[in-house]
């Protein structure tokens, strides 16, 4: 086995650092990542994957095709979104010879702190490189630093069995973190993912995060209860009964009042034996509900900023060694940096759903026409798609109606969703044409416009009352889900379009066919997206059903009241995709 000679003892190229290099390559999306260690005259890969079969065997280069070796003469990391553009790094030979484009390589430290080496993500293509990537990284070289800095310790004859012991203890419970955290995204992800470690590999009981709002911390996520917890309250984490009643409250005071403020207050850790010691200090509290013996909590703060507190809790009765020590706080800064990520993009996307909310209209007031509308977003962070409904009164009294459904869950889909909206409403109240003519001048627009995307959609025109006060509903559909008609004696049907027209933005010119039906006074009409009816692994007519089930039991319900329900009965969770809904009630 080919092995590195660091001068505090020898590090080899096994699968451990292979494994950290597939945790980049996933978590980052790059085809190559390399665990690199620095010598005199040459790099080793004692981590590699994605490498040409002849050089993942070799596990070497000369310093002539690296870039890591720029990490260890920085003593910072190196970030290149195209190498072949760098003054410094466009003659290595490790762009003609290696495919090398984009690089992203941080330090790697031994036990003495030195840097030796860089864990690195590298890209074939030009590749802009985001700050949560970056994050992830310096998670997982922080983690790998700490796995070399063992095996480099072994080897040192005044380091004791029980302290080797330690060591490798706290690598597997940050290494365990780092790929826990890699991949969480949301608050609930991160919490999800500490308290498992926590619980896992450090013995707890329970491990708990509070975030400051308004300088108090409240609760970061509300986690599934254990079977131990179920009859007690119906939240958790529970840490301890001194916080019983604030907990009540979902808020704790950042004061020295209870161990969560002073550990926010003073900025570090404060940790209890048993709960009699807590006790001690803070008697003055509810003790009715306390659980569990020691107790740890430590502040939570990124780049600066508090960003609030990890209490965890044991048992039994214990002392903190300083390793176990130096083990949570390094766990604490972990979670940090991915709380800090968690909350950045929480409010990316919290500005995305508010963005595509304003987008959504006013439904008209019509008079004989009860309408409501209802548009969720998916649970998924940064998932904002291009679902949308509208609702126009055209000069002659009839009411055009549209659902829609554009391709992507980004700000791309948000904003072509917010064009061909505006578009078709105003070609609507303009022009009181077919709904295929209408649907076809869309396309024309769309394409004259410059206006890309594909999308699926359901144009209807409700005309006039008759005598008997019936209408007339003439449809259109561009490969969306069907509509479904609820008629006044409770029977239901799915308003199926004859010819099955292409969606937009297929065709151009796709032939747009028109379909009519005669809807009696009481009847109900719901327009909705897939995402109301399709769930992963299941057949689609399962959801339609499951629709028409729902739809009929509730039809009786004035309309803002039948959405809320259909949403209930289809989606009483957290939704997988965006879902808008428009029900028409014909009075």
């Amino acid at each position: 086995m080919l092995r590195v000679d660091l001068g505090a003892g020898d590090v080899g190229v096994d699968e451990s650092f292979d494994r950290y290099a597939r945790i980049v390559r996933r978590a980052l999306d790059v085809p190559v990542a390399l665990v690199s260690l620095v010598e005199r005259d040459r790099q080793v890969f004692v981590g590699a994957v994605g490498l040409e079969p002849e050089l993942q065997e070799a596990r070497q280069t000369p310093l002539t095709h690296s870039f890591c070796q720029w990490v260890v003469h920085d003593q910072a990391p190196v970030v290149t979104s195209d190498a072949r553009l760098d003054e410094r790094l466009r003659d290595n030979l490790a762009i003609p010879d290696l495919g090398v484009v984009a690089y992203a390589g941080h330090p790697l430290r031994d036990h003495t702190g030195r840097i030796i080496g860089s864990l690195c993500a590298i890209d074939t293509e030009p590749r802009e490189w985001d700050e949560a990537s970056l994050q992830v990284l310096g998670d997982l070289a922080a983690a790998c630093s700490t796995e070399i800095a063992q095996r480099s310790m072994r080897t040192l004859a005044t380091r004791t069995a029980q302290e080797a012991e330690s060591l490798s203890r706290r690598s597997a419970v940050l290494l365990a973190l780092s790929q826990s955290l890699s991949t969480a995204r949301s608050l609930v992800e991160v919490a999800i993912a500490v308290e498992q470690v926590a619980v896992e590999h450090l013995g707890c009981l329970r491990a708990g995060l509070w975030l400051t709002d308004d300088g108090s911390p409240s609760r970061a996520a509300d986690l599934p209860l254990r079977d131990f917890e179920v009859g007690r309250l119906n939240y958790i984490p529970q840490i301890s009964d001194s916080w019983h009643s604030a907990q009540l409250n979902r808020v704790l005071r950042a004061d020295d009042s209870n161990p969560l403020g002073e550990a926010l207050l003073s900025n570090r850790p404060v940790w209890f034996r048993d709960r009699a010691e807590q006790n001690e200090v803070y008697g003055h509290l509810d003790l009715r509900a306390q659980v569990g013996e020691a107790r740890a909590f430590l502040p939570l703060g990124y780049a600066g900023q508090s960003l609030g507190a990890m209490a965890m809790i044991w048992d039994h009765p214990k002392e903190l060694t300083g390793d176990e020590l130096a083990t949570i706080t390094a766990l604490a800064s972990y979670t940090s940096q991915a709380l800090s990520r968690a909350l950045l993009l929480q409010e990316q996307s919290d500005a995305l759903v508010v963005l595509q909310s304003a987008l959504l209209p006013r439904l008209p007031d019509t008079g004989e026409l009860e309408m409501a509308a209802r548009y969720r977003p998916a649970a998924a962070r940064g998932q904002v798609g291009g679902d949308w409904y509208d609702a126009v009164v055209m000069p002659s009294g009839a009411t055009s109606l549209m659902i829609g459904d554009v391709v992507g869950h980004d700000i791309g889909a948000a904003a072509t969703m917010g064009q061909m909206r505006t578009t078709l409403r105003a070609l609507a109240w303009a022009v009181d044409d077919p709904p295929s003519r209408q649907v076809l001048r869309l396309e024309e627009a769309m394409l004259d416009l410059g206006v890309e995307g594909m999308a699926t959609l359901v144009y209807g025109r409700i005309e006039e009352p008759g005598i008997d006060g019936s209408r007339v509903l003439r449809w259109t559909n561009a490969g969306h889900p069907p509509p479904l008609l609820v008629h006044p004696d409770g029977s239901a049907r799915y308003l199926e379009d004859r010819a099955g027209d292409l969606m937009l933005g297929v065709l151009p010119d796709a032939h747009r066919t028109d379909n009519r039906t005669d809807v009696p006074r009481g009847s109900l009409l719901l327009l909705y997206t897939d995402g109301l009816v399709e769930r992963r692994g299941e057949d689609l007519d399962q959801g339609l059903t499951r629709l028409r089930v729902s739809a009929t039991a509730h039809a009786a319900l004035p309309s803002e009241a039948f959405l809320d329900q259909v949403l209930h009965d289809l989606h009483d969770g957290e939704l997988a995709d965006d879902v808008a809904v428009l029900a028409v009630r014909f009075g």
